[in-house]
């Protein structure tokens, strides 16, 4: 089910990624590491947040949950497992849980229940956590002028994530 919140355009997607970036001192480095932020950056910061690791047998199809209500992000076992040691789909599945946590917690939901109130992807939750981890994976002002290859390498995400954000910082 599509969740519809309040309108965010790439820019200001790039934005909320950069200043994550700058709060771990990582705006100047390719390489962000997701879950040295999550396990010690954002509960300093964020003293309520709880990261907990369900496993495949409870959470399923489901790589990851956020629980809005409670500021609880929960990795299915694998996926924490791959993310800490820098598997790239298992890192951009945290930074899509991240960008729920952050910015769809502080506003209300709507839920679109029929395909005739298709939302447009800027007011698509689901759009912007994963325009926002690509983002904050593949930092636009510093990754812009780097090839498929060295996106991979440098950034530490999936081809198909690194040709992904090669395309959208190159207006494909």
């Amino acid at each position: 089910m599509e969740h519809a919140v309040k309108p965010l355009s790439r820019k200001d997607i790039r934005s909320y990624a950069r200043f994550i970036r700058k709060l771990e001192n990582s705006d100047q480095e390719y390489y962000f590491d997701i879950m040295n932020f999550m396990e010690c950056t954002l509960p300093a910061v964020y003293p309520d947040f709880t990261l907990s690791v369900g496993t495949v047998e409870e959470l399923g199809e489901c790589h990851g949950l956020t629980y809005l209500n409670q500021k609880e992000i929960k990795l299915r076992e694998d996926v924490y497992n791959g993310a800490i040691s820098g598997n790239g789909r298992d890192r951009l599945t945290v930074a899509h849980e991240l960008f729920h946590l952050l910015v769809h917690s502080n506003e209300p939901i709507a839920f679109a229940r029929t395909t005739a109130s298709k939302i447009p992807a800027y007011m698509n939750s689901e759009w912007q956590a994963d325009a926002f981890g690509g983002e904050l994976l593949v930092p636009y002002h510093l990754a812009s002028g780097l090839t498929v290859e060295e996106i991979i390498e440098k950034c530490g995400v999936s081809r198909t994530a690194a040709i992904f954000q090669y395309r959208k910082m190159h207006g494909m």
